[in-house]
């Protein structure tokens, strides 16, 4: 996909990819979010993958602990400077955010972050990458889609 498409369909998925990224980017939750929402999934998602949940939740304590910034702000400033990495990382993050639970696809906005991280724009025609994908993204599992 070019990079002016993947642009596009963030921009076109921009409202529902900002609520993925306030309900479940680590570092976007405070502790009472976090206690509300562990009793939510208790609620309407359970675990579907316990030893995929265990170890993104030390990807969502790393990344909530390295974050300083907020991480709504930024996926906003990367779209006006259509920072692809920027955006993929804010994604990724999100991505690991959310309950290791088939039913994560009811979210809104996750299928929408899996489809573009799922399929980056193509490389520069210089040879850089615009993504560096997220190898530690491909420790979780999220079950069927």
């Amino acid at each position: 996909m070019t990079k002016e498409r993947w642009l596009e369909k963030v921009k076109e998925s921009q409202v529902k990819l900002a609520g993925l990224i306030s309900e479940y980017h680590p570092a976007a939750r405070s502790k009472v979010r976090d206690r509300e929402m562990a009793n939510r999934v208790a609620d309407s998602m359970p675990i579907t993958a316990p030893t995929a949940e265990r170890a993104c939740r030390n990807v969502r304590e790393k990344i909530a602990g390295e974050y300083k910034t907020d991480p709504l702000m930024d996926f906003d400033n990367a779209i006006k400077a259509e920072d692809i990495s920027a955006i993929y990382s804010i994604l990724s993050g999100a991505w690991f955010g959310v309950p290791e639970s088939t039913s994560c696809w009811k979210i809104p906005g996750f299928r929408e972050a899996v489809d573009l991280m799922d399929d980056p724009p193509d490389p520069e025609p210089n040879g850089g990458d615009l993504v560096h994908g997220d190898a530690d993204r491909d420790e979780g599992g999220h079950g069927p889609n």
